[in-house]
């Protein structure tokens, strides 16, 4: 692709409407068991407490702030609105990594994050990244709105460096243990230890 700076902007101009949307739920956006086809939720209010996870933060009939994590999903906006005054449940976030995605939920996951913030056809997986991406071998090439991903696993978008620290990386991501999509900060070196890699928009 042919990529410039503002295509990069466009991108986590993107990813801040999901980290910043503002909500009012209702307790009928809260679950904590089985939806209509027998699959396990649990949703990321302040009543959860998991294992091993404690990422439970949105409050009842609150204005709320930034689209909670739902396994498999990848709500827009619009879709996450109408489907809370629908009664859908505010966001998914199992510990047990076998359990399967919910139609009954409204959110959004890493993946489902990227497949809107890059504007992509289909909704993609962490797997699907070698054919949409091409790797970038150094730090130094990276740029806003690239990724850092690990395959299979998990992918955040990149925001910049930190003024303060340059092997620390802002950035825009969904993940179970924050509970929704945020702005956070994350070590360069830490998370190629890890096996991320850097990938751009074929």
């Amino acid at each position: 692709m042919n990529y410039t700076n503002t295509w990069g902007t466009e991108v986590i101009d993107i990813a801040l409407t999901y980290a910043n949307h503002e909500w009012y739920d209702a307790e009928n956006n809260v679950k904590h068991g089985l939806d209509s086809c027998n699959n396990m939720v649990d949703t990321p209010d302040v009543t959860w407490t998991g294992i091993e996870l404690h990422c439970g933060w949105w409050k009842v009939e609150e204005m709320n702030k930034g689209i909670p994590y739902s396994w498999g999903g990848a709500s827009t906006l619009e879709e996450f609105d109408r489907g809370l005054l629908d009664g859908k449940y505010a966001g998914n976030v199992p510990e047990d990594k076998t359990r399967r995605g919910s139609y009954d939920c409204v959110g959004i996951d890493c993946s489902g994050l990227l497949s809107v913030c890059w504007k992509l056809p289909d909704r993609v997986t962490t797997r699907d990244i070698p054919n949409i991406a091409n790797r970038i071998e150094t730090q130094e090439d990276i740029r806003k709105g690239d990724i850092l991903a690990k395959l299979g696993n998990h992918v955040m978008l990149f925001v910049g460096f930190s003024k303060e620290e340059k092997d620390t990386a802002i950035i825009i991501d969904s993940t179970r243990s924050t509970g929704k999509v945020s702005m956070r900060e994350v070590n360069m070196e830490v998370l190629f230890h890890k096996g991320y890699g850097i990938y751009r928009k074929i």
